[in-house]
């Protein structure tokens, strides 16, 4: 999931509307400074985050994101604490029958497809997905869920079991109920899957290819997917997904290793095979 800068993004960043409204935000929150976060962890936030984090960024959820990062700095400190925990905090949204969840912890493959596992686990879906990781490998994850079951609010009940597995799932070694939570689908679903549709378009985006699937919904889905993305050696930036009927139809913002778009048609042709294979369609 982690994006690495390159010389050249480097040089082209400043011409980028993500930069220009970092530098709009940076002149912002010297006006008003947050009280118990150092200048030091500030730079290095608004140094350290790819471009488009700060796209269409609002002020409150800067706010929200160097707080959260703070909580987690403060915590894996402490000498009694793992270095795989993850943080998470969460919004009820005044305006929406959704919640916005922000999770926090160290860059690591599969990290989003974990996440999604354990959330499907609990009951709860992912609607829509923004993947960031800083310069100093602390991702920042900005997700919009919903209730399963009776749709709205995520209750703050289960939230706080998603939490317990996922910690489980990040810890080493994982705990076995989460195991069980991400693998569980595998064994309830039938073998029997219509094939997905994939494709990939490297023209409506100037920084990522996108990638979009339409394929009927079930438990794990998403998981699948996420994991088989991480699987290939891709990234994920953001992720939009919708289900209409039973019929998912998401898109995901992918990129290389390097931050890159997915270019090269041999490795397009890796990765629409694995997708497939993961999702039950033919090879």
């Amino acid at each position: 999931m982690a994006a690495r800068t390159t010389a050249r993004r480097k040089q082209a960043a400043p011409r980028s509307a993500g930069w220009k409204r970092r530098e709009h935000l940076r002149e912002w929150l010297k006006r008003q400074p947050l009280a118990g976060i150092g200048a030091d962890e500030v730079e290095a936030h608004f140094e350290g985050m790819p471009a488009h984090y700060w796209d269409n960024l609002a002020e409150g959820e800067l706010v929200w994101g160097l707080s959260t990062i703070h909580t987690f700095l403060g915590k894996i400190t402490r000498s009694n604490v793992p270095p795989t925990l993850p943080i998470l905090d969460w919004q009820h949204s005044p305006e929406s029958d959704s919640t916005r969840l922000m999770l926090c912890t160290w860059d690591r493959r599969g990290l989003l497809a974990k996440a999604a596992a354990c959330l499907s686990a609990v009951e709860l879906n992912i609607e829509q997905a923004r993947a960031f990781t800083r310069a100093d490998q602390i991702v920042l994850d900005l997700l919009l869920i919903r209730d399963q079951d009776a749709p709205g609010r995520a209750s703050d009940e289960k939230l706080k079991r998603f939490g317990f597995l996922l910690d489980g799932a990040l810890s080493s070694p994982p705990r076995f109920a989460s195991v069980w939570a991400c693998s569980r689908h595998q064994y309830l679903e039938s073998p029997r899957r219509a094939a997905p549709w994939l494709s990939f378009d490297n023209r409506s985006s100037s920084s990522s290819t996108l990638l979009r699937i339409r394929t009927p919904d079930r438990m794990g889905l998403l998981y699948d997917i996420l994991n088989a993305i991480a699987e290939a050696g891709a990234n994920l930036q953001q992720a939009d997904v919708r289900t209409q009927g039973a019929l998912a139809r998401d898109t995901f913002h992918v990129v290389d290793g390097e931050g890159r778009k997915l270019t090269d048609p041999q490795r397009l042709r890796e990765i629409r095979r694995s997708l497939k294979q993961a999702l039950g369609g033919e090879a």
